[in-house]
């Protein structure tokens, strides 16, 4: 939903390709790869194309790196029963593959940072420590700060778009 008094931040399909291998790129060169990490794809509606290609450009001698979505609540919503029921629900059955793996939290725009918050303290209070973050996108007044970050915008001047969300939206 835009807001009339913002400029539209409008990000192509070839945007989020170009975005993508800039952070598989310093990633991989971190040592990220499918011997030592998971991903975890935050909010697969928005999050799903970076969460996938990541996992497909992390793999390593031919196995795809491990990792799993979760749906986090939007912006104007609240980690209430139903998010955190589902939650619990994906732990109780991808959790295992977290040990002793890098827990890498993929998302493909960070406004508030609300959901990195929380997902990170809850995963720390399940003893998992080894996170990191990814965004595609991070608004500067985000509460939280990502580890990689493809670009910075200002979510009070700017309203990110993402190309699918464009009426009559093309490729390019």
């Amino acid at each position: 939903m835009s807001n009339s008094n913002k400029k539209i931040l409008n990000v192509s399909f070839n945007d989020e390709q170009f975005l993508i291998e800039m952070i598989a790129s310093e990633l991989i060169t971190d040592g990220f790869s499918a011997d030592n990490t998971v991903i975890i794809t935050v909010s697969t509606d928005y999050s799903s194309i970076i969460g996938q290609a990541l996992r497909h450009l992390l793999s390593s001698n031919g196995e795809i790196c491990d990792g799993f979505g979760v749906d986090v609540p939007y912006p104007d919503e609240h980690w209430d029963d139903k998010y955190l029921g589902e939650l619990n629900n994906i732990m109780a059955v991808y959790g295992n593959k977290l040990q002793n793996k890098r827990v890498l939290l993929v998302e493909a725009g960070v406004i508030r940072g609300g959901n990195y918050t929380f997902l990170d303290n809850y995963l720390k209070q399940r003893g998992i420590t080894d996170i990191y973050t990814v965004a595609m996108f991070e608004n500067v007044g985000s509460a939280y700060n990502s580890n990689y970050v493809g670009e910075y915008y200002n979510d009070s001047t700017e309203d990110l778009t993402f190309w699918w969300e464009m009426e009559n939206n093309h490729w390019k």
